[in-house]
């Protein structure tokens, strides 16, 4: 006595279905102290920035910078934040901030990249995982011109 095709088929994909869901159930976040986001408003902002298409030269996409977003521009702020290093070493004057730790990338779930800011040091510092705040002036930058969109530029490590 074997299966007919249909039941086959009905088996297949309840396994698959049934792994599948398994899957899902593991790659959702950790709630552990080290993959906690740091999101505070200023970090909303940078997040639901949206972008429009130019087609000014070239066709090209631009950030569009809320109001209350632009008012930061050229001031001093402090972002808590992960260090994602953008070099080999374990001193970074030039490094991306993240509100969540390179660690969790693996388990972002929805696969979107998480909002970053580029930042450029005054001195260089040591990479950590653990995260860090880190103070300096906003420049946003809407030229569409493949950099990044926020920086923290002359930024310093704020000690607690």
């Amino acid at each position: 006595m074997g299966f007919g095709k249909k039941q086959f088929t009905s088996i297949l994909i309840s396994l698959f279905l049934g792994s599948s869901v398994h899957l899902q159930a593991q790659s959702q976040p950790q709630t552990g102290d080290d993959h906690n986001q740091l999101i505070t408003p200023l970090w909303e902002m940078i997040a639901f920035s949206n972008y429009k298409h130019t087609y000014n030269d070239s066709k090209k996409w631009v950030p569009v910078f809320k109001p209350d977003l632009k008012a930061f521009n050229n001031k001093t702020v402090t972002l808590p934040g992960y260090i994602i290093a953008v070099k080999a070493g374990m001193m970074h004057d030039l490094f991306m901030l993240s509100v969540l730790p390179v660690a969790q990338c693996a388990f972002c779930g929805a696969g979107n990249v998480p909002a970053m800011v580029e930042i450029h040091m005054k001195s260089a510092i040591e990479f950590t995982d653990k995260p860090v705040k880190i103070r300096g002036k906003l420049f946003l930058n809407n030229s569409g011109d493949m950099r990044s969109e926020f920086y923290l530029l002359e930024a310093e490590l704020v000690k607690d």
